[in-house]
């Protein structure tokens, strides 16, 4: 086939042809869990009244505002994962321990919050920089391993998440215990607590992920570090050859992924759960991070439009279990069902590329 002459005009292409294939992938998945519901007994009209009405549009304006800030709300600490995710995958420092670094700034978040009695502008910005701290803290353990015993990051990163979850059952029992309780930590004091904003009860929580979503574009693109980063994550011993030091980018990645998974803990700690309980160690926020980053193309726009969502799932499921009476385990399996779909329909490239990596850093 000729090429065309330089002198004719470029063919057209539709301008949201990119987006095509996530909207189809939207589509599939929604019908599957639909489908799936419908096997398991569920009416699809039920269902799809449920979610019309209690998510995408409430009969009544003032809590159908109240439904999306509840979106914004489930899509804040998954988008903060998935940020941090996406920082440690683009070094290809397979960070698989998000849940374990979220859980870590919360954890921080409540001690702070629990026992500094000063004031909101003084005690907020002490509890996030603490839930930073921490998250950043764990990651940098597995950089140490790696560098000091070779042990594998992307190992170290998974077996430090039960660890930190023990972490957690042993304060809830102990030392942070409620003293009113037995099954949960001190609550924070009324001046580590977000307020919320207007009647939408707008979690503030939200525009600091998108700043962070921001921020972690302007590194990665615009300074000598994300540069680095870049180069580490694309070959390696290239990076060696032009004098970059691989363990000292390594180190700075996952520090920088782990605050962000730190944040993330501290924001919902002081915004939404104002204490932890058991059930916090299941919460997922760091493994669905996984999914978020591979869907959005470990790029912080895409990313941002990923964990959008699967706040949009998980909102939907949870009106799903008050209005059509269907089990949160059950709930929990469609969401893993969707996810997995999602990534097959979107990024199956991806995907490959990431086992394999894995499997070759195993």
């Amino acid at each position: 086939m000729p090429n065309p002459s330089p002198l004719e005009p470029p063919p057209r292409t539709w301008p949201w042809r990119p987006l095509l294939p996530p909207l189809l992938a939207v589509v599939i998945c929604m019908l599957a869990g639909v489908g799936a519901l419908a096997a398991l007994g569920y009416p699809p009209a039920e269902v799809l009244r449920a979610v019309a009405t209690k998510v995408l549009w409430h009969p009544n304006p003032s809590l159908r505002l109240v439904a999306w800030a509840n979106v914004l709300q489930y899509a804040t600490p998954i988008l903060l994962t998935g940020l941090a995710v996406t920082v440690a995958f683009r070094a290809s420092v397979w960070n698989i321990g998000a849940q374990g670094q979220y859980l870590a700034g919360a954890i921080a978040a409540n001690v702070v919050g629990a026992f500094l009695g000063a004031p909101a502008v003084v005690t907020i910005p002490a509890l996030l920089i603490a839930g930073i701290g921490a998250g950043s803290m764990v990651a940098m353990i597995a950089a140490v391993l790696d560098w000091w015993r070779k042990v594998p990051v992307v190992l170290s990163t998974l077996l430090l998440n039960f660890i930190v979850i023990e972490l957690l059952r042993y304060l809830i029992v102990g030392p942070l215990r409620d003293p009113g309780a037995i099954v949960r930590t001190r609550e924070l004091l009324p001046g580590a607590q977000i307020p919320v904003l207007g009647e939408m009860r707008l979690q503030p929580g939200f525009f600091a992920a998108i700043l962070a979503a921001a921020v972690v574009w302007f590194i990665l693109r615009q300074t000598t570090f994300g540069f680095r980063l870049r180069v580490v994550g694309e070959n390696p011993v290239a990076a060696r050859f032009a004098g970059i030091s691989v363990p000292r980018v390594s180190l700075a990645t996952l520090a920088f992924s782990g605050a962000l998974a730190g944040l993330a803990g501290g924001l919902e700690i002081s915004g939404v759960r104002h204490e932890l309980v058991f059930s916090d160690a299941d919460s997922g926020y760091g493994f669905t991070g996984i999914a978020v980053a591979l869907l959005g193309r470990l790029n912080p726009v895409g990313v941002i439009a990923a964990a959008l969502f699967f706040g949009l799932l998980r909102a939907c499921f949870f009106a799903l279990e008050i209005e059509a009476r269907v089990p949160s385990v059950t709930g929990l399996a469609l969401q893993g069902l969707v996810i997995v779909l999602m990534l097959v329909l979107t990024q199956p490239t991806m995907v490959r590329k990431f086992l394999g990596r894995r499997k070759g850093s195993s």
